[in-house]
């Protein structure tokens, strides 16, 4: 069902989901689909989800075997793959629609929020765990770290992304140099804090 409902949406959108059209594509039932998901929203919550998901395996960022590398570096493989999640036509379709929908329905909003910016920003934050000194009282810290890393390189080409006024796919030294732009402008204040 998630596989359908992610196809649907992205063909037309979270308003234009049909639960009734997912249930006929996976061959299931309502009942089904209420016992798993509960309704409507809890199933976009998981194709959302899984959005998320798929883009942070894509990514290789298990939780385990992270930190081989200096901080930098790994911060630049992981906030580039971050980057171009964002601005994938299926992310991109997402946050037009839950923008589109304004306050209409808050679950979907809170849907994309808790399952696919918080699960990115854990990500995040926990590579930033495996370099910093063994503290587990900056955790509430290296979530909000890893919260304006992920906006930084974002703020405005998501924007314009969404409102269509850049041509997709960037070119990849467009990316690259968001990262380094970034990495310039927070690195030194990350690792202050994840040594202090």
């Amino acid at each position: 069902m998630i596989a359908h409902a992610r196809a649907l949406i992205a063909e037309h959108g979270i308003e234009g989901l049909s639960v009734n059209e997912v249930v006929r594509l996976a061959g299931g039932s309502k009942a089904t689909l209420a016992k798993y998901f509960g309704d409507r929203s809890g199933l976009i919550a998981a194709a959302i989800a899984e959005e998320a998901r798929e883009a942070m395996v894509a990514l290789h960022l298990q939780r385990d075997g992270l930190a081989s590398g200096s901080l930098a570096e790994s911060l630049r493989v992981l906030l580039t793959g971050v980057l171009r999640f964002y601005l994938q036509p299926g992310s991109l379709a997402l946050y037009r629609a839950v923008v589109a929908m304004g306050a209409q329905d808050r679950s979907v909003a809170a849907a994309l929020y808790d399952h696919g910016h918080r699960e990115i920003v854990e990500a995040v934050a926990v590579v930033l765990r495996a370099y910093a000194k063994a503290d587990g009282e900056k955790d509430e810290l290296l979530r909000d770290l890893a919260e304006q890393m992920v906006h930084a390189i974002r703020a405005g080409l998501h924007e314009q992304a969404l409102l269509g006024l850049i041509i997709l796919p960037l070119p990849e030294q467009a990316i690259a140099g968001r990262i380094e732009n970034t990495l310039a402008l927070v690195l030194p204040g990350v690792e202050a804090a994840l040594h202090a």
